[in-house]
């Protein structure tokens, strides 16, 4: 005869957890007091019993890393095949079901956290119990049902960005970890204004934490900044002034530099996308390259670029180590490149383009002695243009270089370079000069020609091509 096997939930009768002659096996707690149970019960509700008594041979259960109440709830439901999930024990039974593998005791907390949401009243402590039980089962329990169950119902309520979303976000802003965020931009709908505006209080006091980091890098966030050009003006002026006044922090400058491209790829009529009146630690600013780009795109080897005339720099032999794919190929470039600095005397190296070059890892290759310890002020033009614009067209660029020495109250400090083409059929070739000719400045301009000099100059100008942005890095002579 076959006996049929039982299928839990099952009543067993919670009279018998009390009954000590039914119970074989010790259930110790956090208190340091214990019961017995049966092991036949609790193996019937879960496989990890079952694996601990039959296998492991354990005659005691440890429930120590969970609160007597819980551990004593959980207990009588595996008796009764029922259980009351309420607020006060819901994290604790929740995270016993996920311990122990109970199936349908998991099943009964996800239901009740379902009724939960939708019985909330919005009020916000309310929401703040339910979203942090989320996180907890998400973050710690590796389970996102509970998260899902929140956007699915948060998302339906209005104006949840507003009601919610910034209110918590302040109040955890340092402390919210990324996939809790993300979670939090997801309720919002697309309606970030409210969180932006936090993040711009926030940015007074906290500077660019990791949670500004997460908002601004994402897509949708981006999308809604574009239509909000004075507010999106404040906040980029804003970390542009945590950069200034602190030490340069790369992942930081990264964050700046690609918020600008994604909001000008989006179509931003913002006038700060590229700011004035500010020195810049600038990712886009990369040192002294080619006066022609079939120059660079010639040369096929290091030997070969060094007999090229307007080869003068070390900053054009790093940049074309940087191109190269290969690692090993890279390495010995970089050691050829050491020997070449000695040999020809070039100038030393700026930290700042060091810390932008796309192969940092072979750079203990490259002698110390070759890298410079001083800084290199980056200073970005007052407009945008693409790079076809610039080689096609003769325009003058005005730049603000402020200088701390100058004490003139009626204009600023500054400079203009004009761009001429050498051919219109030749767009990779052009000419930039540095005027010094008074009646090119305007009357709220002046140059500190004394300090100001086209050979200490590099300039790079940001192209979008195939959906990406390239920095183009050229050198000149005027």
């Amino acid at each position: 005869m076959t006996v049929a096997k039982v299928s839990v939930p099952c009543d067993f009768g919670v009279e018998n957890l009390y009954d000590e002659f039914h119970g074989n096996i010790t259930v110790e707690f956090k208190d340091s007091t214990s019961m017995k149970a049966s092991s036949l019960i609790l193996s019937w509700n879960s496989e990890v019993f079952t694996h601990l008594f039959k296998e492991l041979r354990q005659g005691t259960v440890e429930l120590k890393d969970f609160s007597k109440e819980a551990a004593v709830i959980l207990l009588e439901s595996l008796y009764s095949g029922d259980i009351v999930v309420e607020r006060p024990h819901f994290r604790e039974i929740y995270k016993i079901s996920h311990a122990f593998q109970v199936e349908w005791l998991s099943e009964k907390c996800t239901a009740a956290f379902t009724e939960f949401c939708e019985s909330s009243s919005q009020d916000f402590n309310d929401m703040v119990f339910l979203f942090n039980e989320a996180v907890y089962s998400d973050c710690t329990l590796k389970c996102g049902k509970l998260m899902e169950i929140i956007v699915s119902t948060f998302s339906k309520f209005e104006k949840m960005s507003e009601m919610f979303v910034a209110p918590y976000l302040s109040k955890h802003f340092t402390r919210i970890k990324p996939a809790a965020l993300n979670q939090l931009l997801e309720i919002c709908c697309g309606q970030f204004i409210p969180v932006l505006r936090a993040v711009k209080e926030h940015l007074q006091t906290d500077g660019i934490a990791k949670t500004v980091h997460t908002i601004l890098s994402n897509k949708d966030v981006v999308k809604c900044m574009v239509g909000e050009s004075q507010l999106y003006d404040e906040m980029y002026g804003m970390m542009l002034k945590q950069l200034n006044d602190k030490n340069m922090n790369a992942e930081d400058l990264e964050l700046l530099m690609n918020l600008n491209r994604a909001v000008r790829n989006q179509g931003s009529t913002s006038t700060s996308v590229v700011h004035s009146n500010k020195i810049v630690p600038g990712y886009a600013a990369i040192p002294n390259l080619f006066h022609e780009v079939k120059e660079f795109k010639a040369a096929r080897s290091i030997g070969a670029l060094r007999h090229q005339v307007s080869c003068i720099s070390i900053f054009m032999f790093l940049e074309f180590v940087n191109w190269e794919p290969h690692p090993f190929t890279a390495i010995k470039m970089l050691q050829k490149t050491s020997d070449l600095y000695t040999e020809l005397s070039l100038c030393r190296v700026s930290t700042v383009f060091i810390d932008r070059l796309l192969i940092p890892k072979h750079l203990e290759y490259l002698p110390k002695s070759v890298i410079s310890d001083c800084d290199t002020a980056i200073i970005a033009c007052n407009e945008t243009t693409t790079l076809r614009a610039l080689v096609t067209t003769e325009k003058c660029y005005n730049f603000m270089a402020p200088f701390p020495q100058c004490n003139s109250q009626s204009s600023k400090c500054g400079f203009i370079l004009r761009v001429t083409p050498v051919s219109m059929k030749e767009t990779d070739k052009f000419n930039i000069e540095l005027s010094t000719v008074d009646e090119d400045y305007p009357a709220d301009l002046h140059c500190h020609r004394d300090l100001v000099n086209i050979a200490k100059m590099h300039l790079a100008i940001e192209e979008y091509f195939e959906d990406k942005w390239y920095d183009m890095a050229m050198s000149w002579g005027g």
